[in-house]
């Protein structure tokens, strides 16, 4: 038997390797594990991979000479069992009034963002308010230069084409110009 399960079967969901590992440690939470290779095994390439449970690497240290990788145990509660009851049984209204708090967090930070793009808007506006009147000036000087100088002329001309006249078989006659 191959020791898995056939009702449950594990897929890997990624495959990423460290050369020469010589141990590999889950840590008490099962969210991450540790590849490493340590100085016993091999001489060259000591240290160590830190993995996430997906199996992204997050971190990697090379340590001459490193020796074990252990991970710390995880330390007892300081609850009481009542506490740990009492958070168990009031876990919707914890969750709740934390995601009332990151939403009151993130709704500052798009108010601050908010407030500086309303400003960025309202110096550009005035910026342009400015520019409309600059354009206002220039055109009433421009408009009293042309009133008192400019004097326009019209030149007609005529322009004539001759014409042949020819007789053909579906009309009588036709005129078709020369050019």
């Amino acid at each position: 038997s191959s020791g898995i399960n056939a009702e449950w079967p594990l897929r890997p969901g990624n495959e990423a390797s460290h050369f020469m590992v010589t141990n590999i440690a889950w840590d008490p939470t099962g969210r991450y594990v540790c590849s490493s290779n340590t100085y016993g095994g091999h001489s060259v390439e000591n240290g160590y991979n830190m993995w996430n449970f997906q199996g992204s690497k997050v971190f990697e240290a090379s340590l001459e000479g490193f020796i074990q990788f252990q991970w710390r145990p995880r330390p007892p509660t300081l609850l009481r069992e009542k506490d740990i009851k009492d958070v168990k049984k009031n876990m919707k209204s914890y969750t709740r009034d934390f995601e009332i708090k990151d939403k009151l967090s993130q709704s500052k930070a798009s108010k601050e963002l908010i407030e500086k793009r309303r400003a960025v808007y309202d110096e550009f506006m005035t910026y342009r308010r400015k520019k409309e009147k600059d354009l206002e000036v220039l055109k009433l000087q421009y408009s009293e230069l042309r009133t008192e100088v400019v004097e326009e002329e019209y030149v007609e001309e005529t322009v004539e084409f001759f014409m042949k006249k020819e007789k053909s078989t579906d009309c009588d006659s036709a005129l078709i110009p020369l050019l």
